[in-house]
């Protein structure tokens, strides 16, 4: 979730917009570890953003369970699309991606549907087709009675691509596998250390570590394994911890494999789908979408019933019944879209895999909009991009753009699909009352707004390889003030690279204490 917050503080100051997604940022990693040998870890993935090298793009870890499936933390892809990063399964030097491990691209992202601010925090990516023998082998992962049957102080361990500096800002990166034995720590210890630890072996989470400073996993374990080192069963992921990692009387945080048997189980089971479809744009009136699903078990998977939500129409329905391995199924529905806005479509399929019985629902997102000259888009010297708008587009001026001129109540909005990733800052002039506001939108989520007299220079960090970026100027039912418009102009990449950067870059006050609010989740995270 992205926000951009304008502080009574700001007045005419540089502002900040948060970064949904900003792995790349956090890269201290394993402390107090030591080499890691490829045989104990050919299961090691690395998550790699796309088109980087393996070293430079590595922003979190993950680990190979079978088949075409990569066991992960749902913070490390939460936010992101296929196209947004790769995966290096069965590396252990990142400089040496020539010669080890094998890059793919992910087919489908599977987030566990109640995650949540690192609660429930395991996603399974899955590959686009099965791994050979030589590439990699599996992990053993942990049974349901794994996590309750581990004794205290049971030697575990876990291994991720990193430093050995604990604190955050301080970065040095190793490209070579590190790992790290720590101990299982009792479970009302960890719970008196961290409030969304439940004081039980049920915990979706548990701590391992030390109580003296050092061994820990750190930011950009993410999504590795910890293993028990007697069994070599993986039973946790890496998750989060203290800010500074390996803190006294603070440990490492690890999702609870045993908790979620039955959920990897069902991911596992061969039935593919997009949980949420990539973001399009259609025109009002009826329109359709195809959701599409794949066997890739060896034996037929049985569509029970598609349920449609109350606002879409089934037209088409291929699924209902078997699929046989190998193959595939579409349903299609039909949607009205009388208004231009955000449009999220569900149906609900239940289905039996292997004698079990499952329930999914599946999302497709539309942003409905009319597709308009790339003149917008040249007026901001924003190139090779597709330009959307309501029924009121921006208009181009002298030196940018300018929100349309609107009666109370209506909204004028412009929208720029497939902007590359990184750090973006523009010219922004506000002249309305305080309720009349522009708002920003990325990725088709809302960040905020800002109404009343303002010259600003905010900045936005765009997660994603291809972005979108909405700006929507709307009024209110009365009053007019000054120019009633949004005004936007050289909008252009930042001349600073990562969040640190910017921090340190000066600005307004209400920047710099909205950074601190709003980073404090992301710097518990270990990613």
């Amino acid at each position: 979730m992205i926000r951009w917050h304008f502080s009574a503080l700001v007045g005419a100051a540089t502002c900040a917009i948060a970064a949904p997604s900003i792995a790349q940022d956090f890269s201290p990693r394993i402390i107090d570890g030591t080499a890691a040998s490829s045989v104990d870890w050919p299961y090691m993935t690395a998550l790699v953003k796309r088109g980087a090298s393996a070293y430079e793009g590595q922003f979190c870890g993950g680990s190979y369970i079978g088949d075409r499936y990569i066991l992960t933390a749902a913070h490390c892809v939460e936010g992101q699309t296929t196209q947004d990063f790769e995966v290096i399964v069965g590396i252990n030097n990142l400089n040496h991606e020539e010669t080890e491990g094998v890059r793919l691209t992910p087919q489908q992202i599977y987030i566990h549907p109640a995650y949540s601010n690192l609660a429930n925090d395991i996603a399974i990516i899955e590959l686009p087709r099965v791994l050979a023998a030589d590439e990699a082998t599996p992990v053993d992962i942990a049974d349901s009675n794994t996590r309750s049957n581990t004794p205290d102080g049971t030697d575990m361990t876990v291994a991720g691509w990193g430093s050995t500096t604990p604190e955050y800002g301080n970065h040095t990166t190793s490209a070579e596998l590190l790992e790290v034995t720590v101990p299982m720590v009792d479970q009302a210890v960890c719970a008196a250390t961290f409030a969304s630890v439940a004081d039980s072996t049920d915990s979706d989470n548990f701590c391992a570590g030390y109580a003296y400073e050092g061994y820990d996993s750190c930011r950009g374990d993410s999504g590795g394994p910890l293993v028990i080192d007697s069994s070599g069963v993986q039973l946790g992921i890496v998750s989060f911890g203290s800010q500074q990692c390996g803190e006294v009387n603070s440990y490492g945080v690890y999702t609870n494999i045993s908790l979620y048997t039955d959920w990897i189980a069902q991911i596992t089971s061969g039935l593919s789908y997009s949980e949420m479809s990539p973001r399009a744009y259609k025109e009002t009136g009826t329109n359709t979408h195809e959701f599409v699903l794949k066997n890739f078990s060896d034996s037929a998977i049985t569509i029970d019933s598609v349920v449609a939500a109350n606002d879409i129409a089934i037209l088409t329905d291929s699924c209902t019944g078997a699929i046989q391995s190998g193959s595939a199924c579409t349903v299609t529905v039909s949607f009205n879209s009388p208004n231009y806005e955000k449009q999220t479509l569900a149906i609900t399929v239940n289905y039996t895999a292997n004698g079990t019985a499952y329930s999914v629902e599946l999302e497709a997102q539309y942003e409905i909009a009319i597709a308009r000259s790339s003149a917008l888009a040249d007026a901001l010297s924003i190139s090779n991009v597709d330009v959307y708008s309501n029924e009121y587009p921006w208009q181009i001026t002298s030196n940018g753009l300018r929100s349309a001129p609107i009666a109370h109540s209506q909204r004028s909005s412009v929208i720029f699909e497939g902007i590359p990733s990184g750090y973006y800052e523009f010219d922004l002039k506000v002249s309305s009352e305080a309720a009349d506001t522009v708002d920003l939108y990325v990725n088709g989520e809302y960040v905020d707004g800002i109404g009343g007299e303002y010259t600003l220079k905010p900045w936005v960090y765009l997660p994603s390889y291809s972005n979108s970026v909405k700006f929507e100027y709307q009024k209110d039912g009365s009053i007019d003030i000054g120019d009633d418009a949004a005004y936007i102009s050289n909008f252009r990449k930042a001349n600073f690279e990562t969040q640190s950067d910017r921090r340190s870059s000066g600005g307004g006050g209400g920047s710099l204490g909205w950074l601190t609010l709003t980073m404090l989740l992301p710097l518990l995270r270990r990613k």
